[in-house]
């Protein structure tokens, strides 16, 4: 068996997701490409990844938001809306991020469309 030979490689730069930071009534939409965990200055947590016509992919997080993507089953490459709802007090005074999240019955995007580092 011969080695690839990484001379001939086409190249593409590959660019991180930006951080959906919204307003109250703000929306994305896109397709969902899935979760994963962060290391943040608090710890753990996990996100989720949007990608979004246009602008690329977008990272959501909150717990909020990826209940509704687990109680949703939503799977890679369906169509999502999410829309910020603003922010409520949970106690202990601490606030927590809330949002609806729609799941379109429109097309999915097929498999080769989607990106391969989203692809499971």
């Amino acid at each position: 068996m011969s080695k690839p030979d990484l001379k001939k490689v086409k190249w593409k730069e590959v660019e991180a997701p930006s951080t959906w930071r919204p307003r109250k009534g703000d929306e994305l939409v896109g397709w969902f490409m899935g979760r994963t965990k962060k290391n943040g200055k608090f710890g753990e947590y996990t996100v989720i990844t949007v990608l979004v016509p246009y602008k690329g992919a977008v990272m959501v997080s909150g717990s909020k938001i990826i209940q509704l993507a687990d109680s949703s089953m939503i799977r890679a490459g369906e169509p999502i809306k999410i829309v910020y709802c603003g922010k409520i007090d949970i106690g202990e005074e601490r606030q927590m991020k809330t949002f609806k999240m729609y799941q379109g019955e429109g097309e999915s995007l097929a498999t080769e469309n989607i990106p391969e580092r989203y692809r499971s």
